[in-house]
């Protein structure tokens, strides 16, 4: 049974996507009829690309937390100097930024 690369690569995308286990991927390509001895690799290529597409995500997270601490701090500084009350700003968005970037660490690392 030849199965083309494309063809393959485009499944494996669409079962990323759905969210599948590792076991699972395992079962379709074995559905497929891929040899018991290939799996392995191509179960380490899932696996990168898994994990690529978890770091992607999680450091667009980490740039939009820092951008929110950057607007926090601009706002801060602009804030003081008006004489108004700027703790919303200081504890709020600082806060919402942290928390961001550490969901963002958290899907790299986990």
């Amino acid at each position: 049974m030849a199965v083309s690369n494309t063809n393959i690569q485009w499944e494996v995308k669409e079962w990323l996507d759905k969210g599948l286990s590792n076991d699972d991927i395992a079962v379709e390509l074995g559905k497929r009829g891929f040899d018991e001895r290939s799996l392995p690799e191509m179960m380490a290529e899932i696996k990168r690309l898994r994990n690529a597409r978890k770091t992607s995500s999680g450091l667009i997270l980490i740039l939009i937390g820092g951008v929110v601490c950057l607007l926090s701090c601009i706002l801060t500084m602009t804030s003081s100097y008006s004489h108004t009350n700027f703790e919303i700003v200081l504890y709020g968005f600082t806060t919402l930024g942290i928390l961001i970037v550490f969901g963002g660490l958290m899907k790299i690392f986990n």
